[in-house]
Formats: C-alpha cells, sequence, structure tokens
C-alpha cells in the first residue's frame, strides 16, 4: 500500500493572512509579505492585530500611549537592509545619528569610529516618553503605516487564542478596545507577540498561548532573560557636551551592583540606559528600581563619562523591564501558524530588530513561494530557527570570552596594546582585532563570524605582539615611577590615515612646516571636556614643582627661565648628578591654542615639540602632541660612529608611555574642576 503524500497548502487570491502583534516583526512581515504577493500577481488580504494602534476613518494610524519595550539601535546591517528595501527612516523618527562605538574595559577603552558606508541609528519605538515634542515619531507606528500603504488592515484589540476550526484554519478570537470578543478566519496566522511578559509563568494563565500548545504540544517557548531600561533626560546640552553622537558599549565590573552588559543610548535630549546582569536578575520590580540606577549613576566608570550627574538632578523619564529573548522557541510553526520576531528568537544582546527583519522576511517569502503547511515551513523557513540557535550558541562563548578579558586589567590592558599598534601602522579595513571588536560593539556580523575571526592567525599574532608591548611598557612605568593615581587611561592614538591631515592642521596655525619624515616622530591626540583656557593653564605647569604631567624618576624637569607659556621659557632636563641635559625653549605661543618648543642640547638636532588645542564639534577640546627631531650626527669619526650606536638603542617606545601618561594626567587635572553645565 503506496504512503499517502501530505498535499501542500497554498496562500490563493483572497486569502486572509492574520498578524497577531503590530510591532516591527509583524509589520516587517506585512510589507514583505504584500511586496512578495504583488510581484506574484496574487491578492492577499493581511489584517494586523494589535492592542495600541488604530486606524481612523482617513487610514491614519492612532497610536494608544505605551511601553514598547527595546533599547532602539538600528544596526548597521538593519539599515542596509531597509535602504535595500526602500523603507528609509525620516528625520522625525531618527533620535540620532552615531560617528563612533566605545567599547569599555577595566584598563583602557576602544573608540571605533563608524566606516565609511556604514550607519548605526538610535530610535524609539513608541510614544513614551511622553514629552518627546510633537513632532516626534516612533518606529512602530512608521513601520505600520509602511505596511497599511500597502494595503495591510488594522483590528485594535488583543489576541486571546488560537485553534483550528474544522476546515484546519487557524480561528483566532479577538477582544476587541471597546465591545465584545469575535473570532476571525484565516488561512494563515503570523503570531509576532515578542516575549515581554514572563513567559515561563504567564504561559500557564494566559489563554492564547495554553491554546497555542494545546494545538501544537512539541512547541516550547523561547528562553527569556530579564532587562532593565531607564530613559534619563539630562538635556540636549548636556549630552552633545559628553556622548555627542557616541554610543557606549561597557563591560562592568563592580562589587556595588553585579552587571555584565551596560549599553549607553543617546536620543536627543534623552539617554536610553540597557542593563543586563545577575542583580537585574534578582531585582523585583518596580521595588529595586530607584536603587539599581541610583547605584549605577554612582559607579565611578559611569562618572567619568557621565560627570555630575545624579539620581536628584536629572529626571527619570520612564522605566521598562522587558525580557530578552536568549534562546529560541522550538517546534514554533505548525500548518498554516507561524511566529516572527522574538516570539521566535533573537540574537544574544544584540540587534533584535535585525533578527526581526530577517525572520519576517524568509517567512513571507515561504508563504508566497512554497506553501504555507507544516512540510513548506520546515523546508523554506525552518533555517531561520537554526541560525539562531547557532548564533546564540556562539554568542555565549564570545560574549563571555570578551567580558573575561575587559574585566581583567592585564588582559583588557594587552587588548589595547594589541589595537593601538593596529591603528598606527594598519589601514582601518586590515585591523584584526579591532575589526572584531567593531563587530562586537555594532552587532555587525554573526557571532559565529566573530568567533572565527577571534580565533584565527591574524587576531592571535596582533594579541602576541601586544603580550610584548605591554610587558615592555609596564617595566618602563615600573623604571620610571609612573603613578596613574586617580587618572583614566584614555586612547591617545591617531590613526594612520589622519596624521598627515592632522600634522598639516596644527602646524598651520604656527605659519611653520613639519619635516616630512624626521628621524625621531611622533603624535598623540586627546579629547578633553574642559575650556581651551584650562587646557592651556594646565600646559602651563610644564616643569613647575605642582605640576601633575611628566613627573619622571630619575630625571628632573623643571623651568629655568621665563614664566609659564611665554615665549623664551626654558625647561630643562636634567638627569641626577650626570653632566649631561637637555634644554627646550619656548620658541612661538598663540595664547590658549598653541605652544611650540624648540630642543637642543645633548642628542637632538632641528627638533620641536608642540602641543595644540583645537575645538571639536561637541563644544570640548582636542589636545595634539606632536614631537620630532633628528639624532646628532657627530663630527669626528668617533662621534659618527657613537651616535650612530645611540640612534639604534634610543628607547623610542619609552617616549611612548611617557607621554601617553603625561596628557591623560592633563586631561585628568584639566577636567577636575568642571565648569557647572546643566541645562
Amino acid at each position: 500500500m503506496k504512503k499517502q503524500i501530505k498535499e501542500r497548502l497554498l496562500l490563493k487570491d483572497g486569502s486572509r493572512v492574520l498578524v497577531l502583534g503590530g510591532g516591527p516583526a509583524g509589520s516587517f512581515f506585512a510589507i514583505h509579505l504584500l511586496r512578495q504577493a504583488k510581484k506574484a500577481h496574487q491578492k492577499i488580504n493581511v489584517s494586523i492585530i494589535d492592542r495600541r494602534m488604530a486606524l481612523d476613518l482617513s487610514r491614519q494610524i492612532q497610536e494608544f500611549k505605551g511601553c514598547n519595550f527595546c533599547a532602539g539601535i538600528i544596526s548597521p546591517r538593519l539599515q542596509k537592509e531597509l535602504i535595500k528595501n526602500n523603507i528609509i527612516l525620516p528625520s522625525e523618527v531618527i533620535c540620532e545619528k552615531f560617528t563612533h562605538i566605545w567599547v569599555h574595559g577595566l584598563w583602557k577603552n576602544f573608540p571605533f569610529k563608524v566606516p565609511a558606508g556604514q550607519t548605526i541609528l538610535s530610535v524609539f519605538r513608541g510614544t513614551l516618553p511622553s514629552k518627546r515634542g510633537e513632532g516626534a515619531k516612533g518606529l512602530d507606528s512608521f513601520l505600520l503605516k509602511k505596511a497599511v500603504e500597502l494595503g495591510a488592515d488594522i483590528i485594535t484589540g488583543e489576541a486571546q487564542s488560537i485553534q483550528y476550526n474544522h476546515l484546519n484554519k487557524p480561528l483566532v478570537m479577538i477582544k476587541p478596545f471597546l465591545g465584545d470578543k469575535f473570532t476571525i478566519e484565516s488561512d494563515f496566522a503570523c503570531i509576532c507577540t515578542g516575549v515581554n511578559s514572563n513567559l515561563e509563568k504567564e504561559s500557564k494563565k494566559d489563554t492564547f498561548w495554553k491554546s497555542f500548545q494545546k494545538i501544537n504540544p512539541l512547541f516550547t517557548l523561547p528562553k527569556v532573560r530579564p532587562t532593565f531600561i531607564f530613559e534619563l533626560k539630562p538635556g540636549n546640552r548636556y549630552l552633545k557636551k559628553y556622548m555627542h553622537k557616541e554610543m557606549y558599549v561597557i563591560v562592568s565590573k563592580s562589587k556595588k551592583i553585579d552587571l555584565e552588559h551596560i549599553v549607553l543610548i543617546p536620543k536627543g535630549e534623552y539617554l536610553t540606559v540597557s542593563l543586563v546582569g545577575k542583580s537585574i536578575d534578582r531585582a523585583s520590580f518596580p521595588e529595586d528600581t530607584g536603587k539599581i540606577i541610583k547605584t549605577f549613576m554612582s559607579l565611578s566608570r559611569i562618572q567619568k563619562i557621565l560627570p555630575n550627574i545624579t539620581f536628584k538632578n536629572t529626571p527619570i523619564a520612564c522605566t521598562c523591564s522587558p525580557n530578552m529573548a536568549v534562546a529560541p522557541a522550538k517546534n514554533s510553526f505548525s500548518d498554516r501558524i507561524a511566529m516572527v520576531g522574538d516570539a521566535l528568537g533573537a540574537r544574544l544582546y544584540r540587534d533584535g530588530l535585525f533578527s526581526a527583519f530577517i525572520s519576517a522576511q524568509a517567512l513571507a517569502q515561504t508563504l508566497i513561494h512554497k506553501g504555507v503547511d507544516q512540510k513548506s515551513l520546515e523546508e523554506s523557513y525552518g533555517w531561520v530557527t537554526r541560525w539562531l540557535k547557532t548564533d546564540n550558541r556562539y554568542g555565549r562563548l564570545v560574549i563571555s570570552m570578551v567580558q573575561a578579558a575587559l574585566k581583567s586589567p592585564l588582559v583588557n590592558r594587552i587588548l589595547y596594546q594589541s589595537f593601538a599598534s593596529e591603528m598606527k601602522f594598519k589601514q582601518q579595513d586590515k585591523w584584526p582585532l579591532g575589526s572584531v571588536l567593531w563587530k562586537f560593539g555594532s552587532g555587525d556580523a554573526d557571532y559565529r563570524e566573530v568567533f572565527k575571526d577571534l580565533t584565527r592567525g591574524p587576531v592571535f599574532f596582533s594579541t602576541l605582539t601586544g603580550i610584548l608591548k605591554t610587558f615592555r611598557n609596564i617595566f618602563t612605568e615600573l623604571f620610571f615611577g609612573l603613578n596613574w593615581e586617580t587618572y583614566g587611561r584614555y586612547p591617545t592614538v591617531i590613526i594612520r590615515e589622519k596624521r598627515d591631515y592632522i600634522k598639516e592642521s596644527i602646524a598651520t596655525p604656527l605659519g611653520i612646516e613639519l619635516d616630512a619624515s624626521p628621524e625621531m616622530e611622533r603624535m598623540y591626540a586627546i579629547k578633553i571636556r574642559a575650556s581651551s583656557r584650562k587646557i592651556f593653564t594646565e600646559l602651563g605647569k610644564f616643569g613647575d614643582p605642582d605640576g601633575k604631567f611628566l613627573r619622571i624618576r630619575f630625571v628632573d624637569i623643571k623651568r629655568t627661565f621665563g614664566l609659564p607659556n611665554q615665549e623664551g621659557a626654558v625647561i630643562r632636563y636634567s638627569i641626577g648628578i650626570l653632566p649631561f641635559h637637555m634644554d627646550i625653549r619656548l620658541a612661538q605661543t598663540l595664547p590658549g591654542k598653541a605652544l611650540l618648543y624648540e630642543p637642543f642640547g645633548f642628542f637632538t638636532e632641528q627638533g620641536k615639540l608642540l602641543f595644540d588645542i583645537t575645538p571639536t564639534k561637541d563644544g570640548n577640546n582636542r589636545l595634539v602632541l606632536y614631537t620630532a627631531f633628528d639624532f646628532r650626527k657627530g663630527k669626528s669619526l668617533l662621534g659618527k660612529i657613537f651616535w650612530k650606536l645611540f640612534k639604534k638603542i634610543f628607547p623610542d617606545y619609552a617616549h611612548d608611555v611617557v607621554w601617553n601618561h603625561a596628557i591623560c594626567c592633563i586631561k585628568g587635572e584639566a577636567e577636575k574642576k568642571r565648569d557647572e553645565f546643566w541645562p
């Protein structure tokens, strides 16, 4: 007897598809489905059921007040997909377009400029915070409007149960905003309800999940983990000064609060803070909300990023405690029913909107080109669940590795030194470690790809270089007695591509030309959140007994002639009782802008030491330190041999260690007494 082959189920002209949930996943699915149907010359009726959205008589979307439980990041991958699919976010939806991402560790931090051709945006999803201004729009209503423009309808209400009718079609019971419950039959039901309830507990009493598990007994809910998101309102001026177009991903290690993952996301007047960790897992909201916010804002690393910000002086606009999917659902589809978005699963701690887009697109293509029965769904859509499962498995591994590295001061320092070496000597698109950390911070690649990159040769050799240079630098710091005290350790490297540009920009105001290829040349830059006057005053302490920077064991550095920052002043370097010394003379001063010193004596010829202060777009200042010289050549044969040997053994790396410490001290001192800067 031949085994009966189950016939494929297909959508036909006039078929009705219900979308349960009007968030991004539901809207993405409706948009893709209607576009795919149009290309296939099919007429599909799509109805989106959502409890916070309604259509008025003119088919304009009315959005009810409510929380959409999302940090609101549009990743580079998602932005590319949106543009590719002609979904262009308008300015009233975009809160911020970022130029940099910072990955923060315990020793030093990693700055990443968003590469050309890539875009990272922040958005609000819904109507909250409620005082954003009349022109501000949420992402959810924008996407839903796109779906409506393509022909989708909106039913305001909540899906309370799902079952099969006698024709084996989904029958969904709806509880409307007003009026009695009613049922709708459909040819396919797409579940996009998200995970923003405690599914493992709620599913036992939630009639919808109970009804779905009754018709699909093998279904297992996504695993979730609680997050805590709150919106601060420090104001535009404050955020422009301290976080201008910058997003922060922070690895924390504190006895006060146990957090694994912190993200700071500026959004106009607001700052979204997203927290994940054991302290959040243990919290009982809303009772612990205030305590968590106070403790978080008091952390020293947060105060360095957001100085003077406190629970008292900064309004808390809103808070929420959504769940985050950390493992995908199992057996999430059956005949004529499937899930997309968080209800199916999401990438671990990253880019839930992108995974929602991918699952929605894949399901829409399956329905139009393959079928709506379980076998068709498995063949053409099942890969999404497998992709999420694999991605999350690698994600747990990658996140554990990165967190362990960034929480260790020594390993963090090694990684930073590796990264700094890449910035100095390689083009940005050829940074092995930098590329991995960019992908980690931005979510611009699957975790599987990140893991493979981490374990490949280029990262190994880059890290090996970092190990050697780190221990060399540690011994140098010990030798010279450099003490970091409370000063932060900030990146000072200028990337290879910008060195010539910056070199020209600091020479032009002084009316000088810097040598094209001196024998010894170094350049460092640091952003200082202080006025040029304060920075200039701090530079004037060069050689003073009370100066905090360039205090080196075995080397006495003091001003022997002239006044601070006055042309003609002389700073002398001397080594104990040895008869050797080197003088540097302040040859040119531009008050509040630049200082040009010229070294003479001992081992240098044609040298320059230049400090330049340049305003940044966010109202702060960038301090650049440039130093270059040629070595003495000698006149006699013996002298020539001596100075050639001296040039070869000169420890130029010590110059890097000493001046890196010095300009971090300058930054710390200049920022100590910050101007009151509050809206």
